[in-house]
């Protein structure tokens, strides 16, 4: 748990107590947790965030966590910032986070979290409910980082409410001032305090405190949109418990314990956002209960004698009442008991026509008997006649045989859990054709301590994947035109590549023949010319090999690929277009053999773009400063990163973030598909590429691929 404050912040903490107790009443004997405090409401400069990053990378580098939990809105962003550094490949869960500010932070796909939707315009609603004759508006809020997020998301939701105060905007002030100002407002102003972590003097506070000494000496109530406001002075708000913010992040955690991807879990709101108020702030300021939303709770209520012993006076008046309605009830009982079945009826006809016209079949199977009802519209699905008895061995018969352990797995697996699985399988009809179907089952809710029924669909997506097939071989045939296209830009360079060796081979053959012709022949000398042309032969069948293999089409090939050969042999096709273009190529490849299993013809069409790309974003660029590395070294993770560094213009920022956007180009007779097809084969490969500015000028391609190292030869 990586806590963006220290221990003396009241939010923060709640979250963590909440995640904790959650987590190890779930596993309390396997999991361990740890906590780091980060303190940068404090120290906000850039030297205390290495020293930060450097503590725990050394505290935590030799036994990683499996799981980080970040608490407090700057607690992301620092692990965002110095993540390579300190847990590369570990999953995140965040709390604490704005939606403006995960879409600002664009983090990797293995982050997910509780993203926190604070409704400003709601609580501003709750005072202008209570408070309906107030004329002013007073919004709070200090001059720290998180603080300055605020500013301009209250701006807008004050601009944009129906109701139009005469507004002021303490921002960024010396909270002096600010405790000035409030203690001498008139009774008719609403006031709500955000957060106050820093004030313009550079003095750092605990906002849940700085709202309970605000709420204290202000002359007007205060509202506020957070939780921990509540019971310090302030009236209330809409806001979300820190407690529910911390359960719903341990159940993502936990989630993510079960080794389920973080790609498959997106970052989530958290639903229990509701009113609260504190009544006994509502007795000070003599605001009415009467006209507070429905739904709202009150807290610190003290309960009346009613309240107290209206269970007592409701239970006499329910046993009088019950006495009057068990007759009537008797009586009407077989009557509503046949309407009841018959509307049952109706709707399960209504039911099966329905997924029978949207081509699903639906089932239920009863474990302990075994017993499988299903609609009849299962077996067109399965090709089952009606003479055969429709029972899960019929169905589970026609699957076919590669598909049958998937099938038969899925529904174990949703009888061992209450989680609903899916799966695609291929049904093998009388005719020999095939059909896809996708199965998807879950266990129902638990009865009396013991789940007996499975239920769920059968859905057809035969033409699903049709599609998906038809995409993939489009796409092959993109990449297979996009390698054609290189070639092209590069024949001129290949047609001097092989025209020397062929002049090679004229000039010893000619030389040949003269040694011949004379009387006395120098038989070393024509030895000598012969193995030039043995030599020059085989390096135009070479070159002529590169292209061919580069050229071929056909279905991705799996075999193990040398990244450093790969490196090597790219190089050498480019040789005479880098001459050519006056552009120099240094290699660096790391001294060990780095094996991947992929499509070396794939893999080489994305370092060939790369290198071309590099090529041409050189065309301004001084002579002397064009040249070209390309490098590989190995990762911590297990990987092989491959960089290639140009000196050219580098990105600009209108060109970023749409690099991979298929169609977008920057070149002026570009298509706009390289980096797109590029991206999608590296993440094929369980890879990923990225581009980035070099410090000194250019661009950084860089793509990693799983890798596995042999020992060197």
């Amino acid at each position: 748990m990586l806590h963006a404050f220290n221990y003396t912040f009241p939010a923060t903490s709640l979250i963590a107590d909440a995640a904790r107790k959650r987590l190890l009443e779930h596993s309390p004997n396997s999991i361990e947790i740890d906590a780091e405090f980060l303190d940068l409401a404090r120290n906000t400069d850039t030297p205390h965030k290495l020293r930060a990053a450097a503590f725990i990378r050394d505290k935590y580098g030799q036994r990683p966590p499996d799981l980080v939990m970040t608490l407090g809105s700057a607690a992301l962003p620092f692990l965002v910032a110095y993540r390579d550094m300190l847990f590369p490949n570990v999953p995140v869960v965040f709390t604490s986070i704005s939606p403006q500010s995960y879409d600002a932070l664009q983090p990797p796909p293995d982050v997910t979290g509780i993203v926190t939707q604070f409704d400003l315009a709601k609580t501003l609603s709750l005072a202008e409910r209570l408070q309906p004759e107030a004329q002013r508006l007073v919004v709070v809020a200090g001059s720290g980082e998180t603080d300055r997020r605020w500013h301009p998301v209250a701006r807008e939701v004050v601009e944009n409410y129906q109701r139009k105060f005469e507004t002021t905007y303490l921002f960024g002030l010396p909270y002096s001032e600010i405790a000035d100002r409030l203690s001498n407002l008139s009774r008719d102003t609403i006031v709500i305090v955000l957060t106050v972590f820093a004030d313009s003097e550079g003095k750092t506070f605990i906002p849940a405190q700085v709202a309970a000494d605000l709420s204290a000496l202000s002359a007007a109530p205060v509202y506020g949109p957070y939780d921990t406001f509540i019971g310090k002075g302030a009236v209330g708000g809409f806001v979300e418990t820190f407690e529910s913010v911390g359960v719903a992040a341990a159940d993502l955690a936990i989630e993510l314990l079960k080794e389920t991807s973080p790609t498959m879990l997106p970052p989530r709101t958290n639903p229990g956002q509701h009113y609260r108020v504190d009544y006994r702030a509502m007795q000070r300021w003599g605001l009415k209960e009467r006209d507070l939303p429905p739904g709202t709770a009150v807290m610190f209520k003290q309960p009346t004698i009613w309240d107290e012993h209206r269970g007592i006076a409701l239970a006499g008046l329910f046993v009088v009442g019950l006495q009057a309605v068990l007759l009537s009830a008797l009586l009407i009982q077989r009557r509503r008991k046949m309407r009841f079945e018959n509307l049952l009826l109706a709707s399960e006809e209504r039911m099966t026509f329905a997924a029978a016209a949207t081509n699903i079949g639906l089932w239920q199977l009863d474990r302990d008997t075994n017993k499988l009802w299903a609609t009849e519209h299962c077996r067109t699905l399965f090709g089952i006649s009606k003479d055969v008895p429709l029972t899960r061995e019929a169905l589970l018969a026609t699957v076919h045989p590669d598909d049958a352990e998937i099938a038969g797995r899925s529904m174990q697996r949703s009888l061992e859990t209450e989680q609903a699985s899916s799966s695609d399988v291929r049904i093998v009809l009388p005719d020999n054709g095939v059909r896809w179907i996708r199965m998807r089952a879950r266990r129902y809710p638990r009865h009396n301590g013991r789940s007996r029924h499975l239920g769920g669909i059968f859905v057809d997506v035969t033409d699903q994947k049709l599609a998906e097939a038809e995409a993939a071989l489009q796409r092959q045939e993109i990449a297979h035109l996009m390698r054609v296209s290189v070639l092209g830009e590069l024949s001129g360079s290949i047609a001097h590549e092989i025209n020397q060796p062929l002049t090679a081979i004229l000039s010893n053959a000619q030389a040949a023949l003269h040694l011949l012709g004379q009387k006395s022949p120098d038989l070393e000398e024509i030895r000598d010319a012969l193995q030039d042309i043995v030599h020059e032969d085989n390096r135009a069948g070479e070159v002529i090999h590169r292209l061919r293999h580069l050229l071929k089409k056909g279905e991705r090939k799996l075999e193990s690929v040398n990244i450093n050969d790969l490196v090597t042999s790219t190089a050498a096709l480019l040789h005479s277009e880098l001459i050519g273009r006056e552009i120099g190529i240094r290699l660096d490849l790391e001294n060990r053999l780095f094996l991947t299993s992929g499509d070396s013809v794939q893999l080489q069409q994305v370092l060939l773009n790369l290198v071309m790309n590099g090529m041409d974003a050189m065309a301004s660029t001084p002579v002397d400063q064009r040249h070209i590395l390309i490098s590989t070294r190995g990762m911590e993770s297990g990987s092989v990163e491959v960089r290639v560094i140009d000196r050219g213009h580098g990105i600009r920022p209108l060109e970023n973030g749409r690099l991979f956007e298929p169609f977008y180009t920057t070149k002026e007779h570009g298509l706009g598909l390289g980096l797109a097809i590029c991206s999608t084969i590296i993440q094929a490969h369980g890879g990923r590429l990225t581009l980035v500015n070099h410090r000194d000028g250019g661009v950084i391609a860089m793509f990693s691929l799983p890798s596995r190292e042999a020992r060197a030869s």
